[in-house]
This record gives structure tokens, sequence and C-alpha cells, in this order.
């Protein structure tokens, strides 16, 4: 029968007095068949209708056996609910759904399970049996109610120990039979109402215990899928809030053996985040209540004692690839748009960026990928962090920073200092996969807000688009200037000259970058030469040294500035910013478009020969490119100063002072 959210009460007392009224009914009955059926054989006479009355009299023995054992199922069921036993010693309406075959189907289960199988076998043969019946368990999932009822039923001994006792039979399918029981375990507590012997099971779930139990219940819950709160109960009450009052304890709670046949960790506190991982506001609510009232830790520096713990512990790498995911869950990085978070993520956001940042490179590595996720859903909140054209002495926070000018595009939900923005970025940047992986996401936003301003600046004369380049210069360069920390110099501008060269210089001369992949290597382009401008004039000497490493790789002398100029250009004229029709040797057969710097390149080293180098074909195919701009003095000058912002001098002592 399916689920039903409407009243059901049954009285006990009164099914029992139904039960012995049936009883001595089928007795009369059976008394009176059996008196009447001998007087009638004396005389010779038989008669249907008196075996009739027997049989009925039997099935009325057979339904008073059922309904005592229904008396039994729902007394038990309904332990501990307030309309049991009610006043004047006259039990009252047992609230149940009407699921009483489901119910039956659960107890059997329970007592299987709880009476026979996992008491009085072992071994091979009890995984047997358990992996056998372990799919009508799963199968309870589809009914809540009859789900509450198999973990009420279940003896609260095997309850608490089933993960352990699951891994110790060595069986092969440990993991798949546990997820059966998580399964229905969900359910039940996702249910909208509650069997009220479940409830009990409920609370029992989320009480301190020894740590054994602890890391059995935890590992049931781990793929239960259950609500926000019990999550965060849960986790709290069987881990993390006796962490946070003293987070030198070794808190290894069982062996190798379920270990190895779930792949969880053997710590409770791995344990108790990775039940929260996943969730944004079980997160959420765990940290802020995390420790109880007697615990006055801000959230960052209960955020920063788990990296400390993690690296002080055998099991420290566990701990802080969970705690990294329970991050992200926090942050809501994978589930909400950048630009659009709410403000209970984005307080957790900020927290999580001023705890994670003076970590810097030293951060765990298994927990730097959940630092780039942070860093792509939170890209307006880091570029706005990395501007140094106002309020550069700020403080990390909510509130707007004073004589701050919005720039459209850029719609951070707090406000970074740039301080904190590069020791953010330093948590991740040490790892060039990380680091391609969060400039994809940079390049685009740059091209997209750029394109965005440039728009807004032909509509209304404003200087959206300089301001918004200056911007992006401050994020590149800053970001870069993390890398050459971490890193160090000579690795960090090799893999740069590697991405300018794979990006822009090494198209080759049958591949000019128009549509598709071609053109998103030319997005990617700007914001690597974006990090090689801003970052050229914060450091002596860096500039000519970095055109001269690019000789030594590419064989190409690389005039940084006059691409960045290019490139403004190229994205002014995409908007629409108002100039006349570029001649037609500039406009790009397949786009319609104008050409790009790196497509008016390839054509020059395609067409070079002759006695022509390809630096004097390409001087050739810019002539018209410069006339055309100097022919459009607003499209020039807005070009120019686009280009100066992303190179300025300005940045230099401002890098030094607050990055």
């Amino acid at each position: 029968m399916a689920p039903t959210a409407e009243f059901c009460g049954i009285d006990p007392e009164e099914m029992g007095q139904l039960a012995t009224s049936l009883c001595g009914a089928a007795d009369r009955l059976t008394a009176f068949s059996q008196e009447f059926e001998g007087k009638l054989r004396q005389h010779g006479i038989s008669t249907p209708a008196l075996r009739e009355i027997a049989d009925i009299a039997d099935w009325g023995g057979t339904q008073v056996s059922m309904l005592h054992g229904r008396i039994d199922l729902i007394k038990a069921l309904g332990d501990g609910a307030p309309e049991l036993g009610g006043g004047g010693g006259r039990s009252s309406l047992v609230r149940l759904p009407d699921e009483l075959e489901d119910f039956e189907t659960a107890r059997g289960l329970a007592n299987m399970y709880g009476n026979d199988i996992l008491v009085n076998h072992g071994g091979e043969f009890q995984a047997t049996l358990i992996h056998e019946h372990a799919d009508e368990v799963a199968q309870l999932a589809k009914n809540p109610q009859a789900a509450a009822a198999f973990f009420a039923l279940l003896p609260a001994g095997i309850r608490d120990s089933l993960p352990s006792r699951i891994a110790r039979t060595g069986s092969k399918t440990a993991k798949q039979d546990l997820a059966a029981f998580s399964a229905a375990l969900g359910a039940a507590l996702r249910a909208p109402t509650f069997v009220p012997a479940f409830a009990k099971v409920r609370n029992e779930l989320v009480k301190p215990t020894d740590k054994t139990t602890a890391w059995n219940r935890l590992a049931l819950l781990k793929g239960a899928n259950a609500p926000s709160g019990v999550r965060s109960a849960a986790a709290r009450a069987l881990a993390l809030d006796g962490f946070t009052k003293d987070p030198r304890q070794d808190r290894r709670a069982v062996g190798p053996t379920e270990s190895k046949a779930y792949g969880y960790s053997s710590d409770l506190v791995a344990m108790g985040l990775e039940v929260l991982a996943g969730d944004g506001a079980a997160v959420r609510d765990a940290f802020s209540k995390m420790g109880g009232t007697d615990v006055k830790l801000s959230q960052v520096d209960k955020m920063k004692q788990f990296l400390g713990y993690a690296q002080m512990i055998d099991t420290g790498d566990e701990v802080a690839d969970a705690f990294g995911r329970v991050l992200e869950a926090g942050t809501e990085a994978t589930t909400e748009k950048p630009g659009r978070h709410s403000p209970a993520a984005a307080a957790f956001a900020l927290d999580a960026i001023k705890a994670m940042g003076p970590f810097g490179d030293g951060l765990p590595t298994v927990t730097k990928d959940s630092m780039v996720t942070i860093a792509k859903s939170y890209i307006h909140e880091l570029a706005s962090g990395a501007r140094f054209d106002k309020a550069v002495d700020r403080a990390s926070g909510v509130g707007v920073p004073e004589n701050w000018i919005t720039l459209p595009g850029l719609a951070p939900a707090f406000y970074l200092s740039p301080g904190d923005t590069h020791r953010f970025l330093k948590t991740f940047v040490g790892d060039k996969r990380l680091t391609d992986d969060f400039d994809a996401t940079a390049a685009h936003f740059r091209h997209d807000t750029l394109k965005a301003a440039a728009r807004l600046d032909t509509e209304g004369g404003t200087r959206h688009f300089e301001r918004t380049a200056r911007a992006f210069g401050d994020f590149a360069g800053l970001e870069f200037k993390a890398t050459l920390d971490v890193r160090g110099e000579r690795d960090a501008t090799n893999d740069l000259i590697i991405d300018i060269t794979k990006n822009t210089l090494a198209l080759g001369i049958d591949r000019i970058p128009l549509v598709g992949p071609l053109a998103d290597e030319g997005v990617k382009a700007g914001w690597e030469l974006a990090k090689a401008y801003g970052i050229s004039t914060a450091l002596d000497g860096w500039a000519d040294s970095f055109e001269t490493r690019v000789e030594e790789v590419t064989g190409t002398r690389s005039d940084f500035v006059l691409r960045q100029k290019y490139d403004m250009a190229h994205i002014l004229h995409e908007a629409g910013y108002p100039a006349s029709e570029p001649p037609a040797e500039l406009i790009s057969k397949s786009t319609g478009d104008l050409k790009t710097y790196d497509e008016l390149l390839a054509e020059a080293k395609r067409e070079a020969g002759e006695g022509k180098k390809w630096e004097q074909m390409l001087g050739e195919k810019l002539t018209p490119y410069e006339r055309w701009m100097d022919s459009n003095g607003k499209f020039d000058d807005k070009v120019e100063d686009a280009s100066n912002f992303q190179t300025s001098e300005q940045a230099k002592e401002q890098i030094r002072l607050w990055g």
C-alpha cells in the first residue's frame, strides 16, 4: 500500500478486545458444529452447512493469531508515543500510517537480521546471507514508514555495530550491502512523519557515545543522504564537538578491516566531515554550533583547527580531503552561480578564504582541488579583491569599502583585501594543473566582462572598459605574483612562456584561431598575456628577462605590449564600440569580424618567403590596422588607455605593500 499522510489511528486495547471476541466466537462455532454434526450423524444425516461453519471457525482462529501478532507489532512501533498508555489506565490511539502489511515485512527482516543472520552465523556463510537479503532492505526505501519500522525493530546493539559486523565477515560486497542499509535509513529519516518508535532511533543516532559506536553510526549515515539537521547534529555529537574542544586527541576509532571494506577513514573527524560533505546547509549549521556554547572560537579558527589536526596525524590526508569537500559544500561552490551567491554561502566562503590563505602552498595537496573549485565560483570576489585602484588598505568584509567604484560585470558578495586575495591564490597556484583549471575560468570571465563593459561604454560614453581593464590587469598580475612566490621565478615564468607559446605564438602556419577551440585558445591567451603584463612592471628587470626567455623557447621576439593593444582593440570592436568600417583586409572571412593579432601573425608566417621575413610581412599587415585605429580617435584613445592601465607602474609598490 502506498504511504499516506492521512491520520491512521490504531487502539491496541480495542484490537485486543476484538481478538478476544473473535476467539470466543470461533470457539462457540466450533462447539456448535461438532455438537450438531454428531447428532445429525446419529440419524444418518449429512449437511455441508456444518462443514462451512467449521471452516469459518478455523478462519476465525487464524485471524486471532494474526491480530495478536499485529497487536505486538503496533505496541512495538508505538513505543514512546504519547498516545500510548493514556489516562485512566486505558490505551488510547497509536498513530501509525496505514502500512501494516509493509510493517510485517519490515519486522520479518529486522527479526531475520537482528536475531539470526548477524548473531548466529559467521564468516563467508554469514556474508552470503547478508548479501542475499540486502536488496529486500534496499526496497524498504520505497516506503519510508516501513524503513522506519525496520530500524525501530532492529536491536539497538545490532544497529549500532552494523557496518563493523558486515565488514568482519570479509564480504566482497560489504560496501554494496551497507549502502542498502544506508538507503533505507535515509528514507526513514526523510519521512514527513515518524513511526513513534523510530523517533527514539533518530534521537539515539545523534547522541554522543563511545568512539567505535560513533564510527559505526557515522558510517551508516554517510551514504544515507539524511536531512541537513540530522547530518549536522550527528557529525557534531559523534565527532566534531569533542574535536573542537580538544583537537589534540587521536580520534581513530576502528581498524583496517572496516577501512578496507568500505574505503572509509578510521578517523572519527574525517567521518564526521564525510557525513557533512555535499550538504551546504548542514555544513554551515554544524560550523555555527560546533563545540557548543563553551567554545568561543570564531568560524575561521574552527576551520584552521582541522588543517592543524590533519598535519599531525597519519590519517591527515583523509581528514584534509573531506575537509576540502566540506568547504566546497558550505560555500555552495558547485550549486550556485558565480556572482549570484546566497548571503549564507558567501559569508561562509569569506571565512573559508581567510582561513585557508595563511596556509598558502603548505595546504595539504588533497585540499587544493577544492580551493580551485571555490576560486572559480568566487571569481567575482577574487577579481574585486585584487583591485588596487580604490581602498587599497581595505580589510576583508561584507561591507562596500569606502570610495569604492562598482564595475559592471563584477558582482562580489563580499570584498577581499589584496593581501587575503594574494594569500588565497597561493593555496593552489603551485600546481600547474590546478592553475590551468582556474585560468580557463579567469580568461573567459575577463573576456566577457571586458566585452560587456565596452558595450556599456558604447551606449553611455562611460569609461567602464578602461577601469575593467585595469582591474583585470591587477588580478592577473596578482595571480602571477602569487605563482612566483610559490614556485620561484624560473619555474613560474617557464610555464607561462609555454602557455603563451601553446595558445598564441605556436598556432602554426595553418592554424589561424578563428572559431571553436581555436577561438577559445585566443581567449586563454589574453589571460596569459595579462598575467605577463600585470607582473612585468612589478618586478625590476623581469620584462626584459621574460622576453629573452620567450626567444629562447620560440626563436621569436614577442612584443607583449603590442599584443595587449590589439587584444583590447579586438574586444572593443567585437562589443560594437563606434568606429568606421575596418579595411577589407582586416576582416576575417571565417568570422566576419576584425582579425585577431594572432590571425595576422599566422598569415604573415604563411606568406613569408622570397626575401621577406615574417616580421616584415606582419608590419605590412598591421599598417592598415594602425591607420584605421588612428582615424577613429575615441576608439584609439580607449584602446591605448586600456592597454596602459594593464601595464601601469602604479601596481609595482602596491603589490609589494598590499599583496
